[in-house]
């Protein structure tokens, strides 16, 4: 079964906002001192392409769509640019003795936001450790084997790497708690299958999709037959648990592209991507065998599921999903009819 969209795309759009808000703040304070204290400006021409440089990545990674796609790439452009502007700015400014230097929290916050992984944070750390220690090389009288320099830079770093990794391990927890909240939205609590509005939503996209490229799909219902009799006669628990057997039946049968749910009550319903009908024919007699060949175990007894089954293609059957999963559910419907005995 295809998964649920994960949390941490969820949370992309806020990571990209907040990297441009730090990489504006550096311009802006790359700026003011430009503005208000030119004098400590020691290469000014260092310093305006340090700030052109961030200014241009800005740009690129948010209009050029090779730079934007995936995510993580203009994450790792945004913060590549925010280290190296930040470095450039701090060597037309004293080096190591440049007030821009506590900027270097400003990357590593911003690793922390997008990628909200600790270990991420604690390697980028090492990264502009080095780097500060190529700074401490390029200042005059500067001791960079002393222990003086090494505590500056502990003084200097320390404080913005505990902060960066609080705020990696806080991103880690939400995005765990949105996927949990998210899995409890999209998901059958009984099955684990996906809910219908999910489904609905899947199907929806693999519709536009099989449009676009003239790709067929099918879709199959399956009904649980003697769920009512198990339940009068042995409990609803048995009932769950036999639903429960048929939705891993389900999923063992189909493809990890393909995507099951629960319709409700009985009824389970399942979007075979890129099937023509031979192949969903094919997959439904597999669930209906599979369903069959397994059993439960209730108050020591040995309970049998029977599913019926009924399918509908797209583009063969017809070209809309609604009046695809209608149509697979009355083709649900003759097979039961079929497979009772008459009375």
């Amino acid at each position: 079964m295809r998964a649920a969209q994960p949390a941490a795309a969820q949370t992309q759009g806020f990571a990209a906002r907040a990297l441009l808000c730090l990489e504006l703040l550096t311009l802006a304070i790359g700026a003011l001192q430009f503005a208000f204290v030119p004098s400590s400006v020691d290469r000014p021409i260092l310093a305006a392409a340090a700030l052109g440089l961030l200014t241009v990545s800005i740009l690129f990674s948010r209009t050029v769509p090779a730079f934007q796609r995936p995510i993580a790439r203009q994450h790792c452009i945004d913060i590549a640019a925010l280290i190296v502007c930040i470095s450039l700015f701090a060597i037309a400014t004293g080096s190591a003795h440049s007030f821009i230097v506590p900027l270097y929290l400003v990357p590593l916050v911003a690793a922390s936001l997008a990628f909200g992984r600790w270990w991420i944070v604690l390697l980028l750390t090492v990264v502009v450790a080095a780097v500060g220690f190529i700074l401490g090389a390029v200042t005059p009288e500067t001791d960079i084997a002393g222990p003086e320099f090494g505590v500056r830079l502990l003084s200097v770093l320390a404080p913005g790497a505990a902060i960066a990794l609080i705020i990696a391990a806080l991103i880690e927890q939400m995005n765990s708690a949105v996927q949990r909240i998210s899995d409890l939205a999209s998901t059958d609590a009984l099955t684990g299958l996906l809910n219908l509005r999910s489904f609905e939503e899947i199907l929806q996209q693999e519709h536009r999709k099989a449009e676009r490229f003239g790709r067929p799909y099918t879709i199959v219902v399956v009904d649980v037959d003697n769920l009512a009799h198990i339940n009068e006669t042995m409990g609803h628990e048995a009932g769950s648990q036999v639903l429960g057997a048929v939705a891993a039946a389900i999923t063992r049968s189909i493809r990890t592209s393909d995507v099951a749910a629960r319709l409700g009550g009985d009824e389970f319903v399942v979007l075979l991507t890129e099937a023509d009908s031979a192949m969903g024919g094919a997959i439904a007699t597999r669930i209906r065998n599979n369903v069959y060949a397994g059993t439960v175990s209730v108050a020591n007894r040995m309970v049998r599921a029977n599913v019926n089954v009924g399918t509908a293609n797209f583009p063969e059957d017809h070209l809309y999903p609604k009046e695809l999963m209608i149509l697979a559910d009355q083709n649900m419907q003759q097979d039961r009819a079929l497979r009772r005995a008459p009375d």
